[in-house]
């Protein structure tokens, strides 16, 4: 079990006076298929309603593993998984909520991966990313919601900055990113 295998990469860490990080993308704010009728392979079609990093959480140990979320990924996350069929066969709707998670584990998520998206609903990912600050994901929102702002660090990432007909792209997109998220910061 993975989880397994971060408690104790993460006890071996704290003893050397590091922390161990997990970094998510959308697929880990999926419903776990934990129960309903079996499919083919012999694997789950249904679920309980908890999400597969809830249940990381839940089993691995808060003093040795820590997550950096990813806020692009789990409002992604928030377009794409927001129903699943329950045990008794019913469909269900959950909206994931990335602040609330952080929220109800403060302490697990010092790190944030700080990247927009400008809403577009013709993608399988309800979001095409954008430099950081030029987007629809609301940061001064979700930085408000998740509090404790002296021990959040949040990192400016841009996944799809580097191009080949634009030289110098990945430099400009981290000076937008870095002047937003400076002048986000200096609001809070």
């Amino acid at each position: 079990m993975a989880a397994e295998k971060w408690n104790t990469l993460g006890a071996i860490a704290r003893r050397e006076g590091i922390k161990l990080y997990t970094h998510n993308h959308d697929a880990a704010y999926d419903f776990l298929l934990d129960g309903g009728p079996l499919d083919a392979q012999g694997q789950p079609t249904r679920s309980s309603g908890i999400r597969k990093l809830e249940y990381f959480l839940k089993v691995t140990d808060r003093k040795n593993v820590y997550l950096e979320l990813d806020v692009f990924w789990a409002h992604v996350a928030q377009y794409k998984f927001h129903t699943y069929t329950a045990h008794d066969g019913s469909q269900r709707e959950d909206v994931f909520d990335p602040a609330a998670l952080v929220v109800r584990n403060t302490q697990r998520f010092p790190l944030f991966h700080a990247k927009d998206g400008v809403v577009n609903l013709q993608s399988g990912l309800g979001y095409d990313m954008v430099p950081f600050g030029t987007g629809d994901i609301d940061y001064r929102k979700f930085f408000t919601r998740v509090g404790a702002k002296n021990y959040h660090n949040p990192m400016v990432e841009q996944d799809n900055a580097p191009s080949t007909t634009v030289p110098g792209q990945s430099l400009d997109f981290a000076k937008i990113g870095y002047d937003n998220l400076a002048a986000l910061r200096a609001c809070n």
